[in-house]
């Protein structure tokens, strides 16, 4: 019974020291002709401080005829539109993604919008 454990353990060691080797098969021999390598720079996601979002609110008339109506709860932006509440994530100057549908929004400016323009996420 004790054996069992040991080669167990044994056993165990060797798939956890083997996990940490050197490939034997370089990166770039053993990339595929169909993997795709691709490098991203630095994320451009920004953050509104609390001031910003406060003064986000409000209802936009856009050019479809639709409401677009922000409100600010807890220092975090949402957005209704056609019946639907969605939390807006900043992703980048003056721009917003909501969350769940993806659907961008882009502001003249922030805060204090005046216009916005709304396109739909696909």
């Amino acid at each position: 019974m004790r054996i069992q454990q040991v080669l167990a353990f044994i056993g165990a060691a060797t798939l956890s020291v083997s996990a940490f080797a050197e490939p034997s098969i370089p990166p770039s021999q053993a990339a595929s002709a169909n993997t795709v390598t691709v490098q991203a720079g630095a994320s451009m996601v920004s953050r509104m401080t609390p001031g910003e979002a406060q003064h986000m609110k409000g209802t936009f008339q856009l050019e479809d005829g639709r409401k677009l109506v922000l409100s600010n709860t807890n220092n975090r932006l949402f957005a209704e539109l056609d019946g639907k509440r969605e939390e807006l994530i900043p992703a980048g100057q003056n721009r917003f993604v909501a969350r769940d549908s993806g659907t961008r929004m882009t502001f003249d400016r922030v805060p204090f919008a005046n216009d916005v323009v709304v396109s739909s996420a696909r």
